[in-house]
């Protein structure tokens, strides 16, 4: 499905706008979330995603759309993959394992929230394409803005077949966060807006000129 070769993916989240697709297309991004949970402040009506897609699509073909999902019926989730041809879905609630082999072959990622006095992380529970991490809150499934310690992903990493990192990315602390970790893609929301669904087009620009600096300065040591 993605193949970006050793290169770390960008995947903007939480878009709420044409405009604000567009602007994280043209900045580079490879991802962009949309997000269908209705206790989101992000939350996007099916009919608004479709023209989302239908827009940014045929302009930037090589950008691929996620669709978030909170606890919401398969039948929901699979039908709304198809009608808008996501490229993945993303679960960010409590889904059981069998919960999310049950949406396979639909390219699948599974959230988990990590608290930083958690000693294991139980991603190995899952059949899944691509494992997400966030920072745990109590008040709200995602989008908070905090960070948790990035060497748990690190960790994690071998045991899983791809790992996206989310919690708190920032373009001031994205680099820091992949000299730790090399992770299949980063994941950042509330870290480039203004408000609530509202990107900063200014701070996406930084956020995915910050990615691919330290992506250069990584084959700059390898080689």
């Amino acid at each position: 499905m993605f193949d970006f070769g050793r290169r770390v993916a960008v995947k903007i989240c939480g878009v709420t706008s044409v405009p604000d697709a567009l602007v994280c297309a043209t900045a580079g991004a490879d991802l962009i979330g949309l997000n269908f949970s209705t206790t989101s402040p992000r939350c996007l009506a099916p009919v608004r995603a479709a023209e989302i897609v239908a827009t940014t699509r045929p302009l930037f073909p090589r950008v691929s759309f996620v669709g978030v999902f909170v606890d919401q019926p398969s039948d929901f989730v699979q039908n709304l993959a198809h009608e808008l041809s996501l490229a993945a879905v993303q679960l960010h609630g409590a889904e059981s394992p069998a919960e999310v082999a049950r949406l396979s072959p639909i390219f699948t990622i599974k959230a988990l929230r990590v608290r930083s006095s958690s000693p294991t992380i139980p991603a190995t529970d899952y059949r899944c394409d691509a494992i997400l991490l966030d920072t745990w809150s109590a008040q709200v499934p995602g989008g908070t803005g905090e960070i948790f310690p990035w060497s748990l992903a690190a960790e994690l990493l071998p045991q899983v077949p791809r790992l996206i990192l989310a919690g708190g990315l920032t373009s001031a602390n994205v680099a820091a966060a992949l000299a730790v970790v090399r992770p299949f893609a980063v994941d950042v929301c509330s870290g480039v807006e203004k408000a609530p669904g509202r990107k900063d087009a200014a701070k996406v620009r930084e956020f995915i000129a910050a990615v691919q600096a330290a992506e250069g300065a990584n084959v700059a040591i390898r080689a």
